[in-house]
């Protein structure tokens, strides 16, 4: 089975958080007997933006064409982005992009038997263009907010859906994103909810008799998005406890403002993203993980605190409420710091069982995903 995966949402040498769920899913694919894996993960270029020192963009031309990450060899083609305006197609500019150096990527007698989109939108919707002009079959993945935000704008929904249409199957990470597309008038028999594993190797609760942290926990990238000041507001109502931020953004500086301007600068550690294995001895030693996040899909942080038997505080969106209950967590009913406050000090104040915590958890093995998704695609070709 030759799987060709595409997706921006792919780690780099720049970005090496970039997509991890995705990348640990297709590793423990590529386990499986008989598949053969490459990938296309297109950057985008701003020429002007490039020559700038500190811009993302001057970040992005250093990531080389072509990476070998173990077995799997990583191309990452250019396509031009012109940031704050729509002149450009993006899904048909990552499309040529890809198309372009097909021929180096298989050359005479070699192909791909399927095509592997993750991301809606606008990379399923390149993927689709990709599969079809080569009579290949497509399977996407909708991960959160291609759905969440990108099918509730007009035109990009139009794409989606056709994408959606081309494709053999639309794997979600969750009901609620199956729900969702269910709703924008996808069929449901279009549909597969497939969700994300967890490394059961490292992601395992804190031994027996070991000391427990004095900290509460948050990760993901600082951006609006997550939410972080709601988290600073609660902390501010909570002297007694101490917050580690594990996460890097546009939101840094601001966030790192707003703890001053608190006076809680000596109770916050902020810290850069850390690989990926890392993580786990920060779940295991937090008293409990705060998601303040506004839209989600099934985020991995979620699952990981949880299977290191670690207590999660989170807003009730996307498919947090089919993992979280009432013996591993509290969901909140308003995304507001006050009841982020209370809903901290009720889980503070519960003797939580962190090893049947993380034993509930074990249905979520990446091996067992692979192995689904192996099947699912098998009946493709």
């Amino acid at each position: 089975m030759r799987v060709l995966t595409f997706t921006s949402l792919y780690p780099n040498i720049q970005q090496p958080g970039l997509g991890i769920f995705v990348k640990a899913r297709m590793d423990h694919f590529d386990q499986c007997d008989g598949t053969h894996r490459k990938v296309i993960a297109p950057v985008q270029y701003a020429p002007l933006l490039g020559l700038i020192s500190t811009s993302k963009f001057h970040r992005y031309n250093q990531i080389s064409a072509l990476e070998q990450q173990g077995d799997i060899p990583v191309y990452h083609p250019r396509y031009l982005t012109l940031p704050g305006t729509n002149l450009i197609n993006v899904a048909q500019a990552m499309m040529r992009a890809a198309d372009k150096i097909l021929p180096d990527i298989y050359p005479e007698g070699e192909t791909f038997d399927l095509v592997d989109g993750h991301y809606l939108y606008p990379d399923g919707v390149a993927a689709c263009a990709l599969a079809k002009k080569h009579d290949k079959p497509l399977f996407l993945t909708a991960r959160g907010s291609d759905v969440n935000f990108w099918m509730d704008q007009p035109q990009p929904k139009k794409d989606i859906l056709k994408a959606i249409a081309y494709a053999r199957k639309v794997i979600c990470v969750s009901q609620a994103l199956k729900d969702r597309l269910i709703q924008h008038g996808v069929p449901e028999d279009k549909l597969v909810v497939l969700m994300n594993g967890v490394d059961r190797s490292l992601f395992t609760p804190r031994q027996t008799g070991s000391p427990s942290g004095d900290y509460l926990l948050t990760v993901g990238n600082l951006v609006p998005l997550k939410g972080h000041r709601y988290i600073l507001q609660a902390l501010a109502a909570l002297p007694a406890e101490k917050l580690v931020i594990i996460g890097a953004g546009e939101l840094d500086s601001e966030l790192k403002k707003l703890a001053e301007n608190l006076n809680i600068s000596d109770r916050v550690t902020f810290m850069p993203l850390l690989p990926h294995g890392d993580l786990a001895t920060y779940y295991q030693n937090a008293k409990c993980t705060i998601l303040m996040s506004a839209m989600e899909g099934m985020p991995n942080v979620v699952l990981e605190s949880l299977a290191c038997g670690t207590p999660v505080v989170a807003t009730n969106v996307g498919g947090l409420p089919e993992v979280i209950t009432p013996d591993n967590g509290i969901l909140l009913p308003d995304r507001t710091a006050e009841d982020l406050t209370a809903a901290v000090e009720e889980a503070l104040n519960r003797d939580w069982n962190r090893s049947k915590i993380s034993q509930d958890m074990s249905y979520l093995d990446w091996q067992v995903t692979a192995r689904k998704l192996s099947d699912l695609f098998s009946k493709a070709i």
